[in-house]
């Protein structure tokens, strides 16, 4: 098979996990929550269709969207400024549990990154990527 009849595969190698929620005190989970750590979507960069795709599951719906490289950094600009994100590159392994205990922003995402994460909360998948490997990305500069 040659590289023009090779399938695009819409899946990028590496995946983007964004952290944030600074004392955000609305829903009654983010009580169970600790600040900084409220919420957390998923972003990768798929080249052979040349576009950043985000995936978000909130309370109202699941949200996924294709940005151009030219949109993509106003789009990162506008996650609030306590994010924290990670770079996680999953290996080929099955992730595990095989079973997910629900569909909310943890779960969906350490589902699709491809995570071995049991978390039920940000913070805890958040150590759980750093536990794999993730590394920290996408630094805003300190003032």
């Amino acid at each position: 098979m040659t590289e023009d009849e090779t399938p695009i595969s819409g899946t990028p190698g590496a995946w983007y996990a964004a952290f944030y929620g600074k004392g955000r005190r609305v829903l009654w989970w983010d009580w169970l929550c600790h600040p900084g750590f409220q919420h957390v979507l998923a972003f990768g960069y798929e080249p052979r269709s040349d576009r950043w795709l985000v995936y978000d599951v909130t309370q109202a719906r699941t949200y996924v969207r294709a940005y151009e490289p030219r949109e993509f950094p106003r789009w990162l600009e506008a996650l609030p400024a306590d994010r924290k994100i990670l770079l996680f590159e999953a290996d080929d392994a099955p992730a595990k549990p095989f079973w997910r205990t629900g569909f909310w922003c943890v779960p969906a995402t350490a589902h699709l990154i491809g995570a071995r994460s049991r978390a039920l909360r940000p913070q805890a998948l958040y150590r759980d990527l750093v536990r794999l490997g993730a590394k920290s990305a996408f630094e805003r500069p300190q003032p």
